[in-house]
């Protein structure tokens, strides 16, 4: 019964994104107190899963930066982008004919994240050319805050405590401050902007995920530990009104039972 949990920390080691690894435990944790096979949602998840094979990123930089240096070129890397928007649109229909569960319910919420991302995909493209010339600055600027948040979640996996999921948030708020103060040092004020909203959204995402299986959860975790500057500056105006949602918020909720079964 167990044997998924142990498998967990050489995972982290696979092609795969931290936000995957975050709702695969979660849902290892569940499982086991309620061992239950929801099929038709297996079944919309593997299709997708054979879609979207390849995509993971051990550093657990943006699925886009990653997708740039595997690709090659910004062409590529959109067209992939928009793949992966068709597919979603195709994973939507596909749970939406499903019984009603807590695994579809969070899948549809990532997926609905993506819907705003995909309309506006042409924004995120005219960051394109700094992140592919800085891909590799960006990928490795910030391996502290990385391997940090690995041995997080490395604990998470053998203990699902409350202080673990403490050391998840605290960790995970260090990690995304890094990334996009990065960002706007190499690419500019506009692609921090764009960076922090992406992880201010996959914050949310997480942690709400997180609430499904605990009511109760440490102050790390609240919203309040956001960078105010980054979010309320008027030079943000542009990036609201466009109603952005982020892109790396959906590799952790579309996949969220890959380990599961």
């Amino acid at each position: 019964m167990f044997s998924d949990v142990v498998t967990i920390s050489t995972s982290l080691r696979r092609d795969m994104h931290l936000l995957l690894v975050l709702s695969t435990l979660i849902l290892i944790h569940q499982s086991h107190a309620e061992i239950r096979v929801n099929f038709c949602v297996l079944r919309c998840k593997d299709n997708h899963m054979r879609e979207m094979d390849n995509e993971w990123s051990t550093d657990f930089t943006l699925p886009l930066l990653n997708l740039l240096r595997t690709t090659g070129n910004e062409t590529a890397a959109y067209l992939k982008a928009k793949l992966i928007c068709e597919s979603n649109a195709e994973l939507e229909i596909c749970l939406n004919k499903c019984n009603k569960s807590q695994e579809s319910a969070i899948l549809l919420a990532g997926i609905k994240s993506w819907q705003d991302t995909c309309a506006h995909l042409d924004e995120v493209k005219a960051q394109f050319p700094c992140w592919r010339e800085n891909g590799y600055e960006l990928s490795q600027s910030c391996r502290v805050q990385t391997v940090n948040l690995k041995d997080s979640m490395q604990l998470f996996a053998k203990n699902q405590s409350q202080e673990n999921i403490q050391n998840i948030c605290s960790d995970y708020d260090k990690f995304s401050t890094c990334f996009t103060q990065e960002h706007g040092k190499l690419c500019g004020y506009r692609s921090e902007v764009l960076t922090g909203r992406m992880f201010h959204n996959n914050r949310e995402a997480m942690f709400n995920m997180l609430k499904i299986r605990w009511s109760t959860l440490p102050p790390q975790c609240g919203y309040s530990h956001l960078r105010r500057d980054t979010y309320s500056s008027e030079k943000y105006a542009f990036f609201r009104n466009s109603q952005y949602v982020t892109l790396f918020t959906a590799y952790f909720t579309v996949f969220l039972v890959t380990w599961l079964y």
